[in-house]
């Protein structure tokens, strides 16, 4: 039996990018305990939209569409569990930081589009390990520097805490919403 392809990162025009969402990899069980195939990241355009309705939603919010962003993951390939439950998430997100790097860079090289992490998970492993991890409530509060410099990153790139939590709805975070309003209308 062989893997599944890995989903594709997911763009209209490279040229028009005004953000990069990055999520942290495609594995999902939600075809009755099986991985349900991905052609795309988050399964943009293959018509169940649950993937991705929330952080749709969010870059909205933002004054961003799909056709403002690059989609990719940390790791592209499939898993053997969920995310949230993968003991060697971190370990396996170390070693396809470089790959994300090379494909980032193809797409940006000068390195100023920012990154809309995902998950919580995904800000922690690509942090530079000198540098404090605040927790999901700090990164949000209005005394929070953001985007989070690319000094302090493993990516090179600024950061943007953009998690798919309904916790962290940009309906319900009108100060960071309009952090992030000013980022992107400044473009």
């Amino acid at each position: 039996m062989h893997k599944p392809l890995p989903p594709t990162p997911f763009y209209y025009n490279p040229k028009q990018v005004k953000a990069i969402v990055l999520g942290a990899d495609p594995s999902n069980f939600t075809d009755k305990g099986k991985t349900r195939r991905l052609t795309k990241a988050f399964g943009i355009g293959d018509g169940d939209s649950r993937y991705f309705q929330g952080i749709l939603k969010n870059l909205k919010e933002v004054g961003l569409g799909l056709e403002d962003i690059y989609v990719d993951n940390i790791i592209q390939n499939y898993l053997e569990s969920e995310t949230s439950n993968n003991k060697d998430w971190y370990k396996i997100a170390e070693t396809n930081i470089p790959l994300l790097k090379g494909r980032l860079d193809k797409l940006d090289k000068s390195r100023e589009i920012p990154v809309l992490l995902t998950a919580e998970k995904i800000y922690k492993v690509l942090l530079n390990d000198d540098i404090k991890r605040k927790k999901a409530s700090e990164l949000y509060s209005k005394e929070s520097s953001i985007p989070i410099s690319s000094l302090e990153n493993k990516l090179r790139r600024p950061l943007i805490p953009f998690f798919r939590n309904k916790d962290y709805s940009l309906s319900n975070q009108e100060l960071y919403k309009q952090k992030l309003s000013k980022i992107f209308n400044e473009k």
